[in-house]
């Protein structure tokens, strides 16, 4: 590493000075991933990546700056010479990957511990990015990074990746359409791309200010604003999300990779753990695993899932036997088992989708006798006073009193 530089940059940094026929001169900080991160995806064995260094004195701490660079490379025309210790061969550095300025690179300096090498700041300019990019972090069945061997591979050889190679990744096999143009767009105007996910970031923080909420965490943010960008947010989502986030009572479901973003948990870990919700609730009923405590059980789960399968979910449906008594000794031992056909019924009644918390609805599925089922249907719908009830009201009174107009002319059941 070339002496005095500042301490924002990795500690393994090269400097690299470049003299062309003329006499010029540019400089790049050089990097090389070690041996260990080939595994991220093939062909990234001996990957280099540098940065333009736009101006000397900003990257050296000294008042009289003088960087004594750890390489030259001198070009005369297609042929390169290089002098100076490194273990970065001159054909690795003709393909290497350029990554952007000097300044991008140490404004990362914030989020790695001090000494940390350009690998560990590669990774997180890479995480960086990724929350406006999805799909950088793409993962085939093999687990390699698919989206980061076709991106880099078009890289070395100095140009941008096809539309037909980007369709191999396993982000673009598994979403939208809406999805996947904004993928090529971000490829095709990058600066454009980059300048429309600010202001959209800058409207979602302005949503969030109008909608009260005061504390503006960075990682929702940049979690709403990646699924307002590639369309999988409408703005009804943004503003339900917004509503909830605000007060979190409403009832509302966040999307998972904001909720993560808002527990600083991982995605895995919120759809674990709505996995588990979900099939206490398939179980027992709506609003049932609000009384558990997911976490310990899905620690509970990670650490035995066998013990899960075969202890916890069947004494779950030995509880739903025994609150819903008539299924007792049956093969029937879930709420989803009967819900769908009840909730049908349901709404050939009452003409409108049952509140499966309510107490008449708990009261509709308890009881096997149809007729008392129409009742307490019935009576819900007298409550909401809905469109069934009242048509249904209507035939009964001119069932049992004739229509309207019925007796001034005698033909009513009372008429004279």
């Amino acid at each position: 590493m070339a002496a005095n530089l500042i301490p924002e940059l990795p500690s393994d940094t090269q400097v690299w000075q470049e003299i062309n026929e003329a006499g010029q001169s540019i400089y790049y900080l050089v990097y090389q991933l070690p041996p260990e991160a080939a595994q991220l995806s093939p062909g990234l064995e001996k990957f280099t990546f540098r940065y333009k260094v736009s101006d000397l004195k900003e990257i050296t701490q000294a008042a009289q700056p003088t960087v004594v660079p750890d390489v030259i490379v001198r070009k005369d025309g297609e042929v390169y010479s290089t002098e100076g210790d490194t273990n970065i061969d001159v054909d690795d550095y003709i393909n290497s990957f350029y990554f952007g300025t000097h300044n991008q690179l140490a404004s990362i300096q914030g989020q790695v511990e001090a000494g940390a090498t350009g690998y560990e700041y590669f990774i997180e300019s890479l995480e960086t990015e990724a929350k406006y990019k999805p799909y950088i972090f793409s993962k085939n069945a093999q687990g390699q990074y698919d989206y980061l061997a076709v991106v880099l591979e078009a890289a070395k050889e100095g140009r941008v990746a096809r539309e037909a190679e980007l369709a191999q990744t396993t982000w673009w096999k598994t979403h939208t359409a809406t999805e996947r143009q904004e993928m090529l767009f971000a490829h095709k105007d990058p600066a454009t791309f980059s300048q429309r996910g600010i202001k959209k970031r800058e409207d979602i923080i302005s949503r969030m200010m109008d909608a009260g909420i005061t504390e503006l965490d960075p990682k929702v943010i940049d979690a709403i604003t990646q699924k307002y960008q590639y369309g999988t947010f409408t703005d009804d989502d943004i503003t339900k999300t917004l509503q909830k986030l605000a007060n979190p009572l409403i009832r509302y479901t966040l999307d998972p990779e904001v909720k993560a973003a808002l527990e600083g948990k991982t995605l895995e870990t919120i759809e674990l753990t709505r996995t588990m919700e979900n099939t206490i609730n398939s179980i027992l009923g709506p609003g049932v695993a609000d009384n558990y405590n997911l976490e310990q059980l899905l620690a509970n789960y990670q650490d035995n899932p066998t013990a899960f399968t075969q202890e916890f979910l069947p004494k779950l449906q030995d509880q739903f036997q025994a609150k819903f008594t008539q299924y007792a000794g049956t093969n029937v031992k879930a709420y989803e088992d009967i819900a769908p056909d009840l909730r049908t019924e349901w709404k050939s009644i009452t003409g409108a989708a049952p509140d499966e918390r309510s107490a008449q609805w708990n009261q509709f599925i308890a009881t096997n006798d149809v007729a008392e089922r129409k009742d307490i249907a019935f009576a819900a719908a007298a409550e909401s006073g809905s469109q069934t009830y009242r048509d249904q009201f209507k035939s009964d009174m001119e069932r049992v009193f004739g229509k309207a107009g019925a007796r001034s002319t005698g033909g009513g059941r009372f008429g004279l």
